[in-house]
């Protein structure tokens, strides 16, 4: 076993937590961010440790996908990935784009979360849980991300949905981004390129919490994925639908939408960056008149 330091306080946070609601499984949520490496490295020390979940979004960037899969081949995990389903032939995104427009905004949010993320998420609970028992989740928040979240309904160390048959579990969720970094050069664990060019994983590029420029950004380490988002764009704008990637922020999302356990990097970037006003643009970038 690879220990580092904080694990055994992170160790202690699972297994109070792990141990006071009978749970006979654990699983790593793991995204392909740093946040979730380390969460779901420390998760496969508990002794029900039964492997990773990842929910493949179908619009995130491959290279993360290959890095979770990669990673998990390499330490031993058990991987257990679970992609968005396909409607009208084609990825669930796309359709949603094709029939209501590029996706912007609380509404759009909470619709993405709920079929990119979600509906994987029930479907990986079902299979694994015994009986009543939870299936617990390790997670990656940490309240440093935001002021916002260390007030946050999630910002506990843990949190039971009996209904949901689920048990979230947040052993590092008062780690810095420096203690992060440390453990993972600590304990030799790979590091995403994504994560080191982008900021963030980009296991979902829905864009309904996104700012416009952030695309810029996507497209020059990305190319390929930035090209997709645009067809969609110009799609859309074919059809009359809003058409651009990451627009309509004009009202901060409520609180609920801000707490989506799976969505934490999307959100807290509300807490750095203000909305935008909207802007009128060709798919691809060109100023519109």
């Amino acid at each position: 076993m690879r220990g580092g330091v904080g694990t055994g306080s992170a160790l202690e946070v699972l297994n109070k937590a792990a141990s006071g609601h009978g749970v006979t499984k654990v699983f790593g949520l793991f995204s392909g961010g740093h946040d979730s490496l380390v969460s779901t490295y420390i998760a496969s020390l508990h002794p029900k440790f039964a492997g990773v979940i990842h929910c493949n979004t179908g619009i995130g960037i491959p290279a993360t996908r290959e890095f979770v899969r990669e990673t998990c081949q390499r330490e031993g995990w058990p991987l257990y990935e679970y992609h968005a389903r396909q409607r009208n032939g084609m990825p669930i995104y796309d359709d949603m784009c094709l029939r209501l427009g590029m996706p912007g905004g609380p509404m759009a949010h909470s619709s993405q979360y709920h079929v990119l993320k979600e509906e994987g998420l029930e479907r990986a609970v079902k299979e694994h849980r015994e009986g009543d028992a939870p299936v617990a989740l390790v997670t990656g928040i940490r309240k440093s991300e935001s002021q916002r979240r260390m007030k946050s309904a999630i910002a506990v160390p843990s949190r039971l949905e009996a209904k949901m048959h689920r048990l979230w579990i947040v052993p590092i969720l008062d780690w810095t981004a420096r203690d992060v970094n440390s453990f993972i050069a600590e304990v030799e664990l790979p590091r995403n390129l994504v994560v080191d060019l982008l900021h963030r994983s980009g296991e979902c590029l829905c864009g309904a919490l996104a700012r416009p420029d952030e695309l810029k950004e996507i497209a020059l380490w990305y190319p390929g994925i930035a090209a997709r988002i645009h067809r969609l764009e110009k799609a859309c704008y074919e059809k009359r639908l809003p058409h651009q990637w990451g627009e309509k922020k004009v009202v901060r999302p409520p609180e609920e939408q801000m707490e989506l356990p799976m969505c934490s990097s999307c959100a807290t970037r509300w807490d750095e960056y203000p909305a935008p006003p909207a802007a009128r643009r060709w798919p691809g970038g060109a100023a519109l008149g």
